[in-house]
């Protein structure tokens, strides 16, 4: 269970989520504290994308508590949304909508102003090469242009913590260098990150720590030193595969 006086920004305490008579999660518990970068690493299938569902209320745990920053993840999901910035794997945009309007829109409904924002936002949508595109609607987008402004999106109101799903899937490499570079300010500005990647080298540079699961549990977790010290002569791949590996019949 997690310590009442944690400093802990995510606090996950034996989580289960099941759809049906099938298990997603399986008593599954981390606490992840803030200005963390920690990769979340498992196969397809093993519940990273429930896990991330579930910190932002979208779905409801079947047993167990998720907190972050003390408030619960579905019972109040208004506030923690005021503190998360989310990127999902597939971002999907309201038709007839364009880049700029998407952006302003969201701020709006954080209560910013949509020109102080965009004024704000403008040098990074620069950088990802989307000025020129702003006036297109966004669901028109390809796969990579929509990752840029879903970026943009979770970025927006400048969240304490930061959940992204797959982020630098449809990236091309001059804007996954930059997805590094952003990443590692965030967390220099004390930003706390959750992102999920099957790309063991990303993880290796960028995180801090990382956090395997195999089958909807939690298989290990820990700092990436400490991960590959137990295993020497180990990759962090080779560690990966040590732990989701199916058992031996």
């Amino acid at each position: 269970m997690a310590d009442p006086e944690s400093t802990a920004l995510v606090e996950i305490d034996d989580v289960s989520k099941s759809f049906g008579d099938k298990p997603a999660l399986t008593g599954f518990s981390l606490d992840v504290p803030a200005g963390q970068i920690c990769g979340v690493l498992g196969p397809n299938g093993a519940g990273k994308t429930t896990l991330f569902r579930l910190l932002m209320g979208i779905l409801k745990a079947t047993s167990g508590a998720m907190r972050i920053d003390g408030h619960d993840a579905f019972e109040d999901r208004v506030a923690v949304k005021r503190l998360v910035g989310f990127l999902p794997d597939e971002p999907i945009y309201y038709p007839y909508l364009s880049g700029r309007e998407v952006l302003e829109l969201s701020a709006g409904m954080h209560g910013l102003s949509p020109t102080d924002v965009m004024a704000r936002l403008h040098p990074l949508v620069r950088q990802l090469g989307l000025e020129d595109s702003l006036g297109r609607f966004a669901e028109d987008y390809s796969r990579g242009m929509k990752k840029k402004l879903g970026l943009l999106l979770a970025l927006l109101h400048q969240p304490r913590l930061l959940i992204l799903d797959e982020p630098t899937n449809g990236l091309d490499v001059e804007a996954t260098r930059l997805f590094y570079e952003l990443m590692r300010e965030e967390s220099q500005r004390g930003t706390t990150i959750l992102f999920s990647s099957h790309l063991m080298d990303q993880v290796t540079r960028l995180c801090t720590h990382a956090a395997i699961l195999s089958r909807g549990r939690l298989a290990r977790s820990g700092s990436i030193e400490d991960l590959l010290a137990s295993h020497p002569e180990m990759s962090l791949e080779d560690v990966f595969l040590e732990y989701t590996r199916p058992a031996a019949s």
